[in-house]
């Protein structure tokens, strides 16, 4: 007999307090820490296993034809390890809800003529089979005749001909926006160890935020370091760039703006743009922060967020910023000492003012 397998999707019915019991852990997880490295690639399905679930069978018939072909559930022998496969749009889903964070606001022209099918609609006839509903309306049947009664030890579940749902596709129209986002990181002497971890759970929260917001493929991720000087590397070298000697952050924020100016179009592309590091500036770099920041990048941007990492006495980057963007909708200023405050950055970058 073939193993009948269920995916996340269709865990509703018996199964749905064991999958929301699960996934309200690893959400606990996700929001205590703040980090999204541990559950799999961006885009792809998030596993969920679980043990020790007494499951059923499910039998196969017309109506009134009895029971049908059989098969066992997920697990062997009525029960052992289950695995339900997460979309991890869906998980993106409940972290939204649970912290309340808004859809990013999308500006420019859009691809209107963007075309896809989703299933809005739900009949009696069809070709592709909605195996969540239809096991939801055969257990509520299976119960009404008894058939179902874990309490007795019977787990057959009778899918009949009367309880299949199948998936009626719908056309829809809907725009298509691009997003680039530029990570910018302080890699002078003194950003080094737990500085550059705490930076890498905001940036990788914030690489799935905008993914998900944007959909897979519309968003273009982009790393820039700075010392003396200002320069882009790969995403694995943002946080293994060898630490250097001095510091001069105006520098990187000029570069960012000048690759987002000429580098896109600006009629069709949103900008998000966010600062890491300690905060210490020298000389006059916090006044030619504020003019870039003030003249060329706060027009043009969506979001630009500046974090200082674990700050001490001479960090004042923030402190000048505020002079001139306190509270402001695009410029969001935060700080972060240890990882139980990433949600709370998070949170700051991207929700509401």
């Amino acid at each position: 007999m073939s193993e009948e397998k269920i995916s996340s999707n269709e865990s509703e019915g018996a199964f749905n307090e064991f999958v929301e019991d699960q996934l309200d852990e690893m959400l606990e997880s996700i929001i205590n820490e703040g980090d999204l490295s541990n559950i799999g690639d961006r885009h792809s399905d998030v596993i969920v296993e679980m043990d020790d679930i007494e499951v059923p069978t499910f039998s196969y018939g017309d109506q009134g034809s009895g029971r049908g072909r059989g098969g066992a559930g997920p697990g062997k022998d009525g029960g052992g390890k289950m695995r339900f496969s997460l979309p991890f749009e869906q998980l993106m889903d409940l972290i939204a809800e649970s912290l309340k964070l808004p859809d990013l606001t999308k500006e420019g022209k859009g691809k209107i003529k963007e075309f896809s099918y989703e299933f809005k609609t739900f009949g009696q006839m069809g070709v592709i089979l909605d195996k969540r509903r239809t096991f939801k309306r055969a257990l509520k049947s299976n119960l009404a005749l008894g058939l179902y009664a874990p309490d007795q030890g019977r787990y057959d579940v009778q899918i009949m001909r009367r309880d299949k749902r199948f998936k009626i596709p719908e056309r829809v129209e809907k725009p298509k926006f691009r997003a680039v986002v530029f990570y910018m990181g302080d890699i002078s002497y003194s950003t080094y160890g737990e500085r550059l971890s705490l930076e890498k759970r905001l940036v990788n929260f914030s690489q799935s935020w905008l993914d998900y917001n944007y959909g897979p493929g519309n968003v273009e991720h982009r790393f820039f370091v700075h010392d003396m000087d200002a320069y882009e590397v790969q995403a694995d070298d943002f946080y293994n760039v060898s630490n250097m000697g001095g510091t001069r952050a105006s520098g990187v924020f000029d570069l960012v703006f000048q690759i987002a100016f000429n580098e896109y179009d600006t009629a069709t592309t949103n900008y998000y743009a966010f600062y890491f590091g300690d905060g210490e500036l020298f000389d006059d770099d916090a006044r030619q922060i504020l003019e870039t920041l003030e003249d060329l990048m706060r027009p043009l941007f969506n979001r630009i967020g500046i974090v200082e990492v674990q700050p001490g006495r001479l960090s004042l980057l923030n402190r000048q910023v505020a002079t001139r963007f306190n509270r402001d909708p695009i410029i969001r200023l935060s700080e972060i000492n240890d990882k139980q405050e990433t949600i709370d950055v998070i949170k700051i970058l991207f929700g509401e003012q």
